[in-house]
């Protein structure tokens, strides 16, 4: 199966990012360029929290929902610097309740 990219506005990555644990979470990763944090987590949940209060300090540059072997993943970049991915199994649902269109 060929990747499918869905864009996502600031505002819609922002608001699922709270309910997120809805869609099934299959993994959370956090590449952050000036912190060793994020290399310490060591767990998903350790990791949304941290992404969680990253994205409440800092500009989104572009997000989007990358649908790949049965799963979505979920890309926020933030100032270069950051970079979120969240992997979900319930990404059909995901989809629809954010009303995406493949871009």
């Amino acid at each position: 199966m060929e990747p499918v990219v869905y864009p996502l506005d600031t505002e819609k990555a922002l608001s699922i990012f709270g309910t997120i644990e809805r869609y099934n979470i299959v993994s959370v990763d956090v590449q952050n360029s000036v912190s060793i944090l994020d290399d310490m987590l060591d767990s998903d949940a350790k990791r949304l929290q941290y992404a969680r209060r990253i994205l409440n300090n800092g500009n989104v540059d572009k997000a989007f929902l990358v649908v790949k072997d049965n799963e979505g993943i979920l890309v926020i970049k933030m100032e270069n610097i950051v970079e979120i991915r969240v992997t979900v199994r319930d990404y059909q649902r995901l989809i629809g309740d954010l009303s995406l269109k493949a871009g």
